[in-house]
């Protein structure tokens, strides 16, 4: 994720120019606020994690993510469009309309899936040292 400070609001937060690397369809270019950011690593699977989350100069939300494991990563960036009973949300190849009621039911599906899935993740980056140590 590169960036460039291209001014401020109050002389407080700095609006910047923003490039959010995306794996999976177009780069995401903002121009707004950082509002949010996340780095984490989980012990368990070997996985960095860093997230930053923009709000940009209409209003509309910037999310990117970046994961990796040794040499592997992944790049994703999505675009949040907030309206009164839906919001509109773009990863730079697909964009889809969900209701808030199906975002957050999406959201729970998404989390249970992670925890049943952590085992093989944990069982796949073993497998992996040990090929690459033969």
């Amino acid at each position: 994720m590169s960036k460039k400070t291209i001014g401020g609001h109050d002389g407080k937060d700095s609006v910047l120019n923003v490039n959010l690397p995306n794996d999976f369809g177009q780069d995401l270019e903002v121009t707004g606020q950082l509002i949010g950011e996340e780095m984490y690593f989980d012990d368990n699977t070997g996985m960095l994690t860093m997230e930053k989350l923009y709000r940009d100069e209409e209003g509309k939300l910037a999310y990117g993510i970046i994961s990796a494991i040794g040499h592997a990563r992944e790049r994703r960036a999505y675009r949040v469009e907030e309206r009164e009973d839906s919001c509109i949300v773009t990863n730079g190849s697909l964009s889809l309309e969900f209701s808030y009621d199906e975002l957050f039911e999406l959201l729970a599906v998404a989390m249970e899936s992670e925890k049943e899935s952590a085992g093989s993740q944990v069982n796949e980056q073993v497998r992996r040292r040990l090929a690459a140590n033969e």
